[in-house]
This record gives structure tokens, sequence and C-alpha cells, in this order.
């Protein structure tokens, strides 16, 4: 539930898959759906699919020869594009999230994510904000012990472009500084936040340093501390993290260039 003195807290928005539901799981399986959807006729079909498999496969691994991808559903997408259609992808991508919703994919949350977030108590609005449907959202906060961590959930989103309307909801006359997001897709997470005057804060698995932010680390565990020093006082950490591109090359989990 959302305190009544929300507009007296910091606001922290988070993303979902990559953020605080990590693991590969959902983009196999999500793979597995749109490869099924290659017709069975398709010319060469088993050499498209074991190709989509191996630069998956790769790409997930961090191989610097698979290619960037903003993420492996985008990799997915971007590999079969060729042999299904936009609505097929579609489909495929609604299967995946139903077998989230089932339990039967392997997630987890960033080690002690669940404790960190209810540490903050009343102090900050945790708010999670995604562009995935509802489906299996709930379930998987659940199973991850973080449903009594999060404060509201927004589900289809359509971020970046949601952003115009969800930041100043979120904002509700806050300063802009009063709020920071965290994600690791820089283009969706960060980008319309940093361009309000918000914080930010990366999960750069990949090592592609999109874009400029206020904390970057390839892990969400290695930004609690910068995180909680945004949290107990967001002035003061605004004028000590102006961010910068070099940031992203060089920043450690506190945003300081590393030594």
């Amino acid at each position: 539930m959302v305190r009544s003195s929300a507009n007296d807290v910091p606001v922290l928005v988070l993303d979902f898959d990559g953020t605080v539901c990590i693991g590969d799981a959902p983009v196999w399986a999500y793979a597995d759906a749109v490869i099924a959807a290659i017709p069975a006729n398709a010319p060469r079909r088993a050499d498209v699919v074991a190709g989509i498999r191996s630069r998956l496969s790769a790409f997930l691994g961090g191989s610097i020869d698979a290619g960037v991808y903003v993420d492996g559903y985008a990799a997915v997408a971007l590999l079969a594009a060729a042999h299904v259609t936009s609505a097929q992808l579609d489909r495929a991508y609604l299967t995946s999230r139903r077998e989230l919703a089932s339990g039967a994919l392997a997630v987890s949350a960033p080690p002690g994510l669940a404790r960190f977030l209810t540490g903050f108590g009343g102090d900050v609005e945790r708010v999670l904000v995604t562009n995935a449907p509802a489906t299996g959202i709930a379930e998987t906060l659940g199973m991850l012990d973080l449903a009594s961590a999060i404060d509201r959930v927004v589900t289809d989103a359509g971020k970046p472009a949601g952003w115009a309307r969800i930041l100043p909801e979120l904002l509700a006359g806050r300063p802009a500084e009063r709020l920071m997001s965290v994600g690791d897709i820089w283009r969706n997470d960060l980008a319309a936040a940093a361009d309000a005057g918000c914080a930010t804060a990366l999960i750069d698995r990949f090592g592609h340093r999109a874009g400029p932010a206020d904390l970057v680390a390839p892990r969400f565990e290695q930004l609690y501390q910068g995180i909680r020093e945004w949290a107990d006082d967001p002035a003061a950490f605004a004028g000590e993290h102006p961010p910068t591109p070099d940031d992203v090359a060089t920043a450690t989990a506190t945003g300081r260039p590393t030594a």
C-alpha cells in the first residue's frame, strides 16, 4: 500500500526482468516459444534454430563476439526476425510469461535484495515499473519474497515513451532528485529519468556502457550502498554524483572513478 505521506519520501523505481528478477530461464522460454513458431518446412530450419540457440547462448554468456543487444529478449527477436512474424513474437512472449507465472522457470532475486528493500521501512517508496504484462509479476514477486518489499507495481509501462506519463505521477510534486530509477537497460529504464534530473543506477551486466548514470555496476547488489546514500540525502547525492559519459566506462557501484 502506498503511504499517505508518499510526497514526503524519496521514490525508488525498480525494473523487473534483469533487475529484481534475474536468471536467463525466461529468455530461453521465450526463445523456445519463438523457435516453435518457425514453420517445420522452413528452408534450413535446423540450421536456423541452431544459429539462434548458439548466438543467444554466446550473448548471455558475455561473449564479445555475440553482438550487442539491449537484452536477451531483444536478441531472440532480432535473431529470429526473418523467420517469424511480429504477432508470433508477441504470442511467444506471452507464452514465456505464463511459464514464469507457473513457477516453472528458475529465477532468483539479487542476493540480499528483500532485506535491502525492507530495510528502508517507510522512508522510501518502492515502485516496480516494468514493460512486462501483469502475468507472472505478482506470482514471481511472491516466490522471490519481494511482495512485501514493493509498495506499488506498474505493468505494461511502455518504457521509454511511457515515462512521459509515469514520471510526473511518481514525482507528484517532489524535486526530481528525490526519485531514483534502477534498471539494466539504459534507454528504457534510465534515459528519461536522467533527462528529468532524477538519480539513476545502471546494472550493466554485459558492459555495454549505453549511457551515463549516477551509479554503475554489473550486479544489483553492488549498487546497494550507493542507493542507500541517495535515500539518506537525495539532494546531497545529486551534488556529489553528477553523471557524465565517462562515468559509464569507469564508475564503481558508488559512482566514483576506479583507481
